[in-house]
């Protein structure tokens, strides 16, 4: 018996027990969906703000970094709640999803997207902390922004290829 072979063994009891489960169907997919909304939501919102006063004065940026550094948290909250329910949405279907280029270019896009996030964070760490590196930080902060965005719209696309597959 193969690696997946045993993990589809392992789960088979969950995944017989979702797919003859409206309610669990339900309420997972409105978990992983929900998750994704508000954390993509929060994120490309302060993206766009960002983006905005790329070239605003010292104030308005000193406000925004204020700002996004206290959406990380809701930002990781989501997310956990859309990698949570992702975990129990492959499990449910193991041999599907474990086989599917599809399914990897979403996770590939979700990695990417967890890098970027800690990137950007360590650039607006680096902008509050060194004022005087804020050209070249808020480039930086620009184009980390630019990603974030990028990679959310990759991450439902991946989602919309597999529910399509």
């Amino acid at each position: 018996m193969t690696g997946l072979e045993t993990l589809v063994e392992l789960v088979r009891p969950w995944a017989k027990f979702y797919s003859r489960s409206d309610g669990a169907q339900t309420l997972l997919m409105f978990a992983h969906l929900g998750g994704m909304l508000w954390a993509g939501g929060l994120a490309v919102s302060a993206d766009r703000a960002v983006w905005k006063l790329r070239t605003a004065a010292g104030e308005g940026r000193a406000r925004l970094l204020a700002e996004i550094s206290e959406l990380h948290a809701p930002v990781l909250t989501g997310l956990t709640v859309a990698a949570l329910s992702g975990v129990l949405l492959f499990t449910a279907d193991l041999e599907t999803y474990a086989t599917s280029p599809r399914y990897w270019f979403k996770m590939g896009a979700f990695a990417l997207l967890l890098v970027n996030g800690r990137w950007l964070q360590l650039q607006e760490r680096r902008l509050q902390a060194a004022p005087a590196t804020i050209p070249a930080g808020w480039r930086l902060l620009t184009v980390a922004s630019s990603l974030s965005a990028l990679l959310w719209f990759a991450v439902v696309l991946g989602g919309v290829l597999l529910m399509n597959a």
